[in-house]
C-alpha cells in the first residue's frame, strides 16, 4: 500500500456562505442566495478550535462572498487569535477602508481577490455585475496602501488565455505577492464552461516556469494542474511556487453546512461536522483514505512515475469520469514506466533545525524541495545553513527570497518570537 505516512489539515478551504453579490459561470459553489441551515457563528467557532487543535496552520475563509456574514470578523479574529493564519478570498465588491481595517485588526494576513480579465468590460460580463473590475482593483489598492498582502487569483479559459501575461504584469505592479492561476474544474456552473483542451493547458503550464522567474519577487502559481511538477522536472525545476494535489492529504473543503470535501471543486461529502467531528471525518472518512494511497490511481496516473510528485487533479479527474481515482484528462503525459532518479541528499542538525522553523506545513515541503533541488545542482550532498541560505536567497532559478513572500517572512519573525 503507497499511503503517505502522516496527514494533517493543514491548509483547510471554508466556504462560510453560498450567499454572493456576483453571479460568475465557473462559480463551483453555484453562489447566489444564503443556504439554508448555514453553520451559526457558535458552530464556526467550535470548529475552529477543533482545527486548531488537530494542525490547521491556514484557513482561507471565502464564500460565495465571505464579507455577506455579519460574523466574518469574528470568525478570522478566532482563528488569528488562535495563532491559524488566515486569508479572505472575496471578489472585492465590499472591500473598503472601513473593512480592510477590521480584516486588520482581526488579524488576516492576506486578501485573496478575483480578477479574471485585463479589459473591465470582459471582466464585468464574466463575473455578472456592473463596474465588478473598478470594484477588485480598488479593494487591491486599497489592500496595498494598508500593507495587507494581496494574491491575485484568475481562473484561464479560452476567453482569457491570451492575456493571462499581461495580467501578471498588472498584478505585479500593482504590488500583489501572489499570482494564483487556476485552471478550470468543470463542476458546479462551471460545467457548462467548455475546458482548455489539454494542449493549450501544457503549453500554459510551461509559460508559467518562465514567468515564474520572470515576475519576480512575486510569487506564481498553478492550481489544480498538478502537472506543473512533470513539466518543472523535466526541465530541472523544483516547482516550488506550485505543488501536487493536495485533495484529501494535507488540504480540505468545508461548505457553508457542515459538510467536509477533499476539495472545493469536488463535491464527494467525507462527513458532517454536525454528525461527526472534524477529527473523526479527517482520520477515518474511507474517501480521504483512498486519496491518500496513490496505489489506488487509475489509468495513466495509476502507472505515471509521477504519481508520488503530481497525483493528477483528482477533482477533474471526478468531474470527467465521476471517479476521483481515475486518470487526469487535462494530462497529456505518457509514463514511460521508469522510476524518477532522485539522489538522497542529507540534511546537517543546524539545517534541520532551521528547515522546521517554518511554521507552515505545506511551505516547509516546497523549501525543501527547493533546497534540496538547489543542491543536487550544486553537487552539494549535504545541505548546511550555508547551502540552504544560498538557495533561498542566491540562486536564480530556486530562490524564494524574503521579499518574495512576506507572508512566510512574517511567518519566520512569528515563530522566533514564540521561541
Amino acid at each position: 500500500m503507497a499511503t503517505r505516512t502522516e496527514h494533517i489539515p493543514s491548509l483547510v478551504s471554508w466556504n462560510l456562505t453560498k450567499a454572493c453579490n456576483l453571479r460568475c459561470p465557473h462559480c463551483y459553489m453555484d453562489g447566489g442566495r444564503k443556504a439554508d441551515n448555514e453553520l451559526t457563528t457558535d458552530e464556526c467557532l467550535g470548529l475552529i478550535d477543533e482545527l486548531k487543535s488537530l494542525g490547521t496552520e491556514m484557513l482561507i475563509l471565502t464564500g460565495g462572498e465571505p464579507l455577506l456574514r455579519r460574523d466574518i470578523f469574528e470568525i478570522a479574529q478566532h482563528a488569528s487569535s488562535l495563532g491559524i493564519w488566515v486569508v479572505m478570498g472575496t471578489n472585492g465588491v465590499l472591500v473598503n477602508e472601513g473593512s480592510v481595517q477590521k480584516m486588520i485588526e482581526c488579524g488576516v494576513q492576506g486578501v485573496a481577490i478575483s480578477i479574471d480579465s485585463i479589459d473591465p468590460e470582459k471582466h464585468d460580463q464574466f463575473r455578472g455585475g456592473p463596474n465588478a473590475w473598478e470594484y477588485s482593483v480598488r479593494a487591491l489598492d486599497i489592500c496595498r496602501a494598508n500593507g495587507l498582502q494581496v494574491l491575485v487569483q484568475t481562473t484561464v479559459m479560452d476567453m482569457n488565455y491570451a492575456e493571462i501575461h499581461e495580467l501578471l504584469e498588472f498584478a505585479r505592479k500593482k504590488g500583489a505577492w501572489s499570482f494564483n492561476l487556476y485552471f478550470l474544474v468543470q463542476t458546479g456552473r462551471g460545467q457548462q464552461l467548455n475546458d482548455l483542451s489539454p494542449e493549450r493547458t501544457e503549453n500554459m503550464l510551461s509559460n508559467l516556469v518562465g514567468w515564474q522567474e520572470e515576475q519576480r519577487p512575486m510569487l506564481v502559481r498553478s492550481k489544480c494542474a498538478p502537472q506543473f511538477k512533470q513539466i518543472a522536472h523535466e526541465r530541472g525545476l523544483g516547482g516550488l511556487e506550485s505543488g501536487g494535489c493536495m485533495a484529501g492529504t494535507e488540504y480540505c473543503r468545508i461548505t457553508p453546512q457542515g459538510d467536509v470535501t477533499p476539495c472545493p471543486y469536488m463535491d464527494v461529502v467525507a462527513g458532517n461536522v454536525r454528525e461527526q467531528s472534524f477529527g473523526e471525518i479527517w482520520r477515518t472518512s474511507p474517501v480521504l483514505r483512498e486519496l491518500r494511497d496513490v496505489g489506488q490511481l487509475k489509468g495513466r496516473c495509476g502507472a505515471c512515475e509521477f504519481n508520488e510528485l503530481c497525483g493528477g487533479c483528482r477533482c477533474r479527474a471526478y468531474a470527467a469520469f465521476g471517479d476521483y481515482l481515475q486518470e487526469d484528462p487535462a494530462c497529456r503525459y505518457q509514463p514511460t514506466g521508469q522510476p524518477l532518479r532522485q539522489d538522497e541528499i542529507l540534511w546537517n542538525a543546524e539545517a534541520q533545525v532551521r528547515l522546521e522553523r517554518i511554521p507552515l506545513a505545506f511551505i516547509r515541503d516546497k523549501v525543501k524541495l527547493g533546497v534540496e533541488t538547489y543542491a543536487r545542482r550544486h553537487g552539494a550532498p549535504v545541505v548546511t545553513l550555508t547551502v540552504m541560505e544560498e538557495a533561498l536567497a542566491g540562486d536564480q532559478r530556486t530562490k524564494l527570497r524574503g521579499k518574495a513572500a512576506p507572508f512566510l517572512k512574517q511567518a519566520f519573525q512569528r515563530r522566533k518570537e514564540s521561541d
